[in-house]
């Protein structure tokens, strides 16, 4: 009975040793993995804004930072179009690709007319060049309701960490808010909330 024991309680810590092993390997995989960016993708189906500031990626960028002055892209037809920022104008840019499913609602609530955007600023969709999208995709999701330029620059400007993500861009020309969540509702709701205290910040700070 006690050999018995012994190897039982051998075979628990042998067990307990590989566990542990195991969990650190996947620990470490997963860090490596949001190091590389991945897992960014907000495919869940909570409804809770979730900030997109993984360590690694990018940091947080500081409210009230100063905008591009301009976003320069490319319909899909060819045009090449220069968005001007700012110019007592609120823009909420919205950057979705062809293939993420969490876009997909994005893309159905974006092509539903009269939409309601926070603070009623204009919509811009801004979507990867057509050397990483596709053109026959991107046609299917956007048709002819949602306004879309392709634009890899404005992903790099903008430091976007993943699809879909959201930046909202008050009328002087500052980022007054940003992030991502996984239905339209929640974006209006957190880019909504970041318009007002924007507006509330400039009439403090006014003379």
């Amino acid at each position: 009975m006690t050999a018995l024991v012994v190897a039982l309680t051998v075979a628990v810590l042998l067990l307990s040793v590989l566990v542990a092993g195991l969990l650190r390997s996947h620990a470490e995989i997963l860090k490596a993995l949001h190091d590389l960016g991945a897992g960014l993708e907000l495919d869940r189906s909570g409804t809770a804004p979730v900030p997109v500031t993984i360590e690694g990626v990018r940091g947080p960028r500081p409210t009230g930072s100063a905008a591009p002055e301009a976003i320069s892209g490319t319909t899909l037809e060819g045009e090449s179009v220069a968005v001007v920022l700012g110019g007592g104008r609120d823009t909420l840019l919205a950057f979705l690709s062809s293939g993420c499913t969490t876009c997909h609602a994005f893309w159905e609530a974006f092509a539903v007319p009269g939409l309601d955007v926070p603070g009623g600023a204009r919509l811009l969709v801004l979507s990867k060049d057509l050397d990483e999208e596709s053109a026959t995709a991107l046609a299917a999701r956007a048709g002819d309701a949602v306004p879309l330029l392709t634009s890899s620059q404005a992903w790099e400007d903008f430091g976007v960490p993943g699809s879909p993500y959201f930046v909202y861009v008050d009328g002087s020309g500052r980022v007054v808010g940003e992030g991502s969540a996984a239905t339209w509702p929640a974006v209006a709701t957190l880019m909504g909330q970041a318009q007002a205290d924007g507006a509330l910040a400039s009439q403090v700070s006014a003379p």
